[in-house]
Formats: C-alpha cells, structure tokens, sequence
C-alpha cells in the first residue's frame, strides 16, 4: 500500500503544471491557449519567451528527478521507482489541476532517469541531442527512447530501470496523438504524422536548413 501511495503522490508532483504557471505570472496568458497549446518548456520557451520556457523546463525535469528521489529516500525498488516515473510522467501531460491537459512529458521523463540512473540516461540522451540540432527534436525522442530501452536490456535492467522508458512510451505517445477527438480509422496519415513528427504535417526539412535560410534572409 505504501508503494501506491508513493506512485500516487508522484502523480500529483507531475500535475503541477508549471508551464501554466509560469505563462499565468510572468505574463498572464493561458499557455493551453498558446502555440500548440500544451504546458510544455518547449511550447513555452517559443511562444511566450526564453526566460519562462527555460524555468519551466528546470521545474518540469526537477519534478521528475523529485518523484523518483521520494521513492528512493522511502526504500522502495527499483522497479517501484520507475513507476513512480512513469506516474510522473502521466501527472505531466494529464494533469488533475488542468482537467487532464498538460505537456508532453520528455523533460519530466528526463528529469525521472536522472535520478534512476543518470549513466544510461546521458549515453540516450545523445541522439536526441544530436537530431534536434540537425533535424528534428520529435524523432530525436523516439530515437533516445529507443537507445534507453535497448541500453537497459543491453546491460541487464530491462526488467528494472528499463520500465520506465518502455511503460513511458505510452502516456508520451498517446499524448502526440491528441486531441485525441480529431482522428479516426480513415486519417491514417494525420495518425502517422503526430506519431513521428508530433505534428499535423510532415517534418522532413532538417533544423540546420531553417536556420541557414532565416539567417540567408537577412
């Protein structure tokens, strides 16, 4: 019982929906109104400025390192922490304070591993790096969640700190697919879209091209 009521409290940590917060203070906005309309960092950091996105993207992966840190300081396993990230991750992009609107759930799912097992997380980390500097940050993340799960089964913890990027496919996927209300069985393709661009449309030109053409431009 005392396990599910960490995971449960992790839950709560996760709803804090700082993006909103952040948006309401600094500039009194509602960010679910802004943008794409989630409480990411990202969202935030584009459309409402550098200073609030960059708070609360710290304040979106510190409530995710907290949730797992709670879990640790209490004793519990290593797989009851990663669910305990995982809830944290959910709280995020379904939070109870914001009927059930909220982010996207990859800085708090960073901020979760931290904690979990930092080595692991800096080697996945790596191609999402990489491909959001030269192409995109959404297949970056499908691309460091790949590298997560098969470094965990590589080095024997699929079964522990492996949970946490497996279950966490679920709350953050079905999160690009939303709202959920738009699709249907014949839009294949918008389906397909939000899946890998986390987008309506197709993203194929890279990040390094937009920046050589704006900066051309001027």
């Amino acid at each position: 019982m005392n396990s599910i009521f960490y995971i449960i409290l992790a839950y709560l940590l996760g709803s804090i929906p700082f993006g909103y917060l952040v948006t309401r203070w600094s500039c009194g906005k509602n960010i679910l109104e802004i943008g794409w309309r989630k409480t990411s960092g990202s969202n935030v950091f584009r459309n409402v400025g550098k200073w609030q996105g960059l708070i609360t993207g710290i304040l979106d992966v510190g409530k995710g390192a907290f949730a797992v840190f709670l879990a640790q300081r209490a004793g519990f396993s290593i797989q009851v922490q990663a669910l305990c990230g995982v809830a944290v991750v959910a709280g995020h992009n379904w939070s109870i304070f914001l009927k059930f609107a909220g982010g996207r759930g990859i800085g708090t799912l960073i901020g979760a591993f931290l904690t979990l097992s930092p080595g692991i997380l800096g080697y996945s980390l790596i191609p999402l790096i990489l491909l959001a500097l030269i192409w995109n940050a959404s297949i970056g993340t499908i691309f460091f969640l790949i590298t997560a799960i098969v470094l965990t089964a590589y080095f024997g913890q699929l079964e522990t700190v492996g949970l946490l990027p497996l279950v966490s496919l679920f709350p953050i996927f079905l999160k690009r697919l939303s709202p959920i209300k738009e699709l249907s069985l014949e839009k294949k393709e918008l389906i397909r879209n939000r899946l890998i661009f986390d987008n309506d449309q197709v993203c194929l030109n890279s990040r390094i091209k937009r920046i050589f053409k704006r900066l051309t431009k001027k």
